[in-house]
């Protein structure tokens, strides 16, 4: 009906918004800048995920946030109130372990990320480790010509990592120097804005320092990659034409409703503004329209007048 038409749902009747909405089994939701900001949640995103909850469709949190594990964003969400149901939360480091898990994969996994990827790959009995408070004590070419190297890490995997360092990188880089390793991403998120003009860097700076030194190409497995809700939309869980994306951000939210055929609301409570998007609209190039959004609310709880 509103099909890249980025369509402020508010200025609609509310009938004609609801019977859009009315067409929908699944609703899913991102979790940063939708449902809470670090460690607050949203005014109004808790009753709004809990209508939607009530109203008998089935509702997802889908996060490329892999710093935590699946089931640990389930419970900080439900700390905060939200009734999510177990397996509804799919996040990046689930969708890196069921990648490997898909390829049988036996060796071991280098991580540069969070501990909920290592979490992840324990689940599905895949060894991961990473070296949390490595620092360089002698030159750099010292430490690259001494430290130890495990024959049997298959893979290296890179996401956000708060104690990201060259150690890390050089390890990585090592590694990804046979041509059989694996080098997969969590996702490409740049940044994290945290108020007063400052900052978080996002798992993007830590890939693009890996890709530069190796000159290989990783695996994103988190959002926009369809394969992140691979495993629902196999058993049928999930229905792409019935299934509705609602997110902060074009290039993973929006262009990942783009990619697996659901429709898509943009939400103003996160990282992109209104008028971004419509000048994308405005501008009507073909290759840049997947970043469209079908519809806009100024933050979830305004979906409660549509249910």
């Amino acid at each position: 009906m509103f099909k890249h038409t980025c369509t402020n749902l508010t200025t609609l009747p509310r009938q004609r918004v609801r019977q859009w909405l009315n067409g929908f089994e699944t609703i899913i939701c991102d979790a940063d800048g939708v449902l809470w900001h670090f460690d607050e949640s949203i005014d109004g995103s808790v009753e709004a995920f809990n209508g939607i909850q009530d109203s008998g469709r089935n509702i997802f949190i889908v996060s490329n946030n892999s710093c935590l594990s699946s089931e640990n964003i389930r419970k900080k969400a439900c700390n905060f109130g939200f009734n999510v149901l177990p397996n509804h939360v799919l996040n990046s480091g689930k969708a890196v372990g069921n990648y490997l898990s898909s390829k049988n994969f036996q060796k071991k996994v280098f991580v540069v990320g969070g501990i909920g990827i290592i979490e992840e790959l324990e689940k599905l009995n895949i060894c991961g480790f990473q070296f949390e408070n490595e620092r360089i004590k002698k030159s750099m070419r010292e430490f690259a010509t001494e430290m130890s190297v495990d024959a049997d890490v298959g893979a290296v995997v890179v996401g956000r990592d708060d104690a990201f360092n060259v150690c890390k990188i050089i390890r990585a880089c090592c590694y990804l120097k046979k041509p059989q390793t694996l080098f997969l991403g969590s996702c490409l998120d740049a940044a994290y804005p945290i108020g007063n003009n400052r900052v978080l860097a996002g798992a993007a700076a830590m890939i693009a320092s890996v890709k530069t030194v190796t000159s290989r190409k990783p695996l994103i497995l988190g959002k926009p990659n369809p394969w992140i809700v691979r495993e629902p939309i196999k058993s049928g869980v999930i229905n792409p034409g019935t299934t509705l994306m609602i997110g902060d951000t074009l290039e993973t939210d929006i262009k990942f409703a783009n990619y697996n055929g659901f429709q898509s609301i943009l939400v103003g409570s996160g990282v992109t503004e209104l008028e971004k998007v419509k000048k994308i609209r405005d501008r009507g190039r073909e290759r840049q329209m997947r970043l469209v959004p079908d519809g806009y609310l100024p933050r979830l709880y305004d979906i409660l007048e549509y249910l």
